[in-house]
């Protein structure tokens, strides 16, 4: 009797799956410009942690480096320039033509981080709260700007030039837009107020 025939024989196929090939994640963060700018100023700047951990773990992932993201994100003005120059490494290595100063971006973010700083701790007898938040906001402006030069390298690196895998704004970034909504409604009111009585 042939073992095909055998209702009692083993089956002779393997019982194992095949194991599924997942998916290659990019070597840096992919989020369209646009995005990137709203949640920048929407929470005033505190997207830049995510910003920057997030491109250091992919990086980190993708070089199979042990680099630390979290440090790396919290002290960014030390790493500004080193993730920067990483970005720039890859698309030279990919061959992509991107004309960008790394550097000079890195530069102004951490001038306008470190503005930014001085200017939030100094105190109303210095720096009058409505000027000290006009200049804070140029800070965030700067920081901005200098993170959506180096984004749009990064896409192009990861091969997304307009960064439209990430482009969708999600349920948690709605969460964080209505917040900073509420917040900048709630700083305009006391800057009018203190206006009002000045």
């Amino acid at each position: 009797m042939d073992a095909q025939d055998n209702v009692y024989a083993a089956p002779r196929a393997p019982l194992v799956a095949a194991p599924t090939e997942r998916p290659r994640l990019p070597p840096f963060y992919v989020v369209s410009v646009t995005k990137l700018a709203l949640l920048s100023f929407a929470t005033m700047g505190l997207y830049t942690l995510y910003w920057f951990w997030r491109h250091w773990k992919l990086h980190a992932i993708d070089s199979q480096r042990d680099i630390m993201p979290v440090p790396r994100a919290i002290f960014s003005i030390f790493f500004a320039h080193g993730l920067n120059r990483e970005i720039d490494q890859r698309l030279r290595r990919c061959g992509s033509h991107h004309a960008w100063s790394p550097g000079g971006w890195a530069t102004l973010y951490v001038f306008s981080a470190i503005s930014g700083r001085l200017l939030g701790s100094a105190p109303d007898s210095v720096l009058a709260p409505a000027p000290g938040f006009g200049l804070i906001m140029l800070t965030v402006a700067g920081c901005t700007l200098a993170m959506a030069h180096a984004q749009r390298a990064a896409n192009l690196a990861c091969d997304d030039p307009g960064g439209a895998a990430n482009a969708r704004l999600t349920a948690a970034n709605w969460f964080w837009l209505v917040l900073g909504g509420l917040f900048w409604l709630a700083s305009l009111a006391g800057m009018a107020l203190l206006l009002g009585d000045a």
